[in-house]
């Protein structure tokens, strides 16, 4: 599970200015893949890899990616940047800076609250984690609907994706858990791209004819540069990271 923040300030705000030249600094001086077009190449995929990618936020604490990138299994990484209206990931710029320094695939996630509106928590993601310092597609991770009822959730959800549309350029990809998902979720999200969490060695399986993208299959990985448990994910057998790529495309706004 990607587990919630027990901070409900936000942390210290690094400017717009600053996590750009951050990321940008940071940029040549790793192994990044190469562009053709408007995509960066993508490696075929290693069928013997027992996973593709983890997903982090400031509970795994300083990260040290030169250790993380030497696990050549892992290809991509999703980072918390944001939760609610006003929480920001403490360790968003250096885990976003660094992932990028060292070759990896990297996207952004929020944790939606019930408790705050779906404008302001959107504000608070989209000028955090912006467009242009982004490999893959955001992540909206839905585990959670307090007082609202189904319907309100969904009507929430699907806000939050139109909104992704139009800032990013396509829809985010949507993290729940199995169970949460097939209770809540299924199947007004069904076509769009799923992040499902289920712990076992069974496949996620989505009613209503539904499909995983990615697979959370663990919680209790462990990763050579990460003191502490991290989420393991494997790509869905006849798919790969190219479908979840973040086009650059010069109108997506900054």
């Amino acid at each position: 599970m990607i587990k919630s923040s027990n901070i409900r300030q936000s942390a210290p705000m690094l400017s717009t200015a600053l996590a750009v030249m951050l990321v940008l600094c940071s940029c040549g001086q790793g192994q990044q893949p190469k562009a053709i077009g408007n995509k960066p190449q993508v490696a075929p995929r290693n069928e013997q890899a027992p996973y593709d990618g983890i997903d982090i936020s400031s509970h795994q604490g300083f990260i040290d990616w030169a250790k993380v990138s030497s696990d050549k299994n892992i290809r991509f990484v999703y980072i918390k940047a944001t939760e609610g209206a006003t929480y920001r990931s403490p360790h968003y710029a250096h885990n976003l800076t660094q992932a990028h320094r060292h070759g990896l695939l990297v996207g952004s996630y929020h944790y939606l609250s019930p408790t705050s509106s779906i404008d302001e928590q959107f504000d608070n993601f989209s000028k955090f984690a912006l467009p242009r310092i982004q490999d893959l597609v955001p992540m909206l991770d839905v585990e959670t609907r307090g007082e609202w009822s189904r319907s309100q959730l969904i009507d929430s959800v699907e806000k939050f994706c139109h909104l992704t549309e139009r800032l990013y350029g396509v829809q985010p990809m949507i993290y729940s858990t199995m169970g949460f998902y097939n209770k809540n979720l299924t199947p007004h999200f069904n076509n769009r791209h799923l992040y499902i969490g289920r712990y076992s060695n069974s496949e996620p399986e989505i009613n209503w004819e539904g499909h995983y993208t990615i697979w959370q299959y663990s919680e209790t990985g462990i990763i050579p540069g990460i003191d502490a448990y991290v989420d393991l994910c494997r790509y869905r057998k006849d798919g790969w990271i190219d479908e979840i790529m973040l086009p650059k495309n010069d109108s997506i706004n900054d």
